[in-house]
């Protein structure tokens, strides 16, 4: 008699534990997924790699800053930007030289990218600007 008492509680532990491995592999396994969800999400969301649009146009020169207007849109150029000379040297901040000072009219190669601010404002922002003819 004492076998058979001993023997139903070695099945009812063993259900015991039974039920709490596949408790534990259900958790695990919706945390994987969750994890997973996010990991997509992240990957197709905001963070991912925009190109540079190439266009070219005539810049109108104030004060350390320009205007190119290229198809209907007009795009500002301020202050310190990465621009490349005449020569194909890449300079990594400061005012172009081609643009000069306020009051000339330069034809000039430059980049822009989209931008999206969080209260859902858009602009496109002037990236770099290139100086050869």
């Amino acid at each position: 008699m004492a076998i058979w008492a001993a023997a139903a509680r070695g099945s009812s532990q063993a259900l015991v534990l039974s039920r709490r491995v596949k408790r534990a592999a259900l958790i695990a396994a919706v945390l994987a997924a969750a994890c997973l969800i996010a990991f997509l999400a992240f990957a197709a969301g905001e963070h991912q790699h925009r190109p540079v649009t190439v266009l070219s146009g005539i810049a109108a020169v104030g004060d350390h800053q320009a205007t190119v207007t290229v198809a209907g849109w007009s795009y500002g150029i301020e202050g310190n930007i990465v621009w490349v000379d005449q020569e194909g040297t890449t300079h990594e901040g400061g005012w172009p030289a081609c643009l000069g000072g306020p009051g000339r009219t330069v034809p000039v190669t430059f980049g822009e990218v989209p931008v999206t601010a969080p209260g859902g404002t858009t602009w496109r922002q002037v990236v770099w600007v290139e100086c050869r003819s």
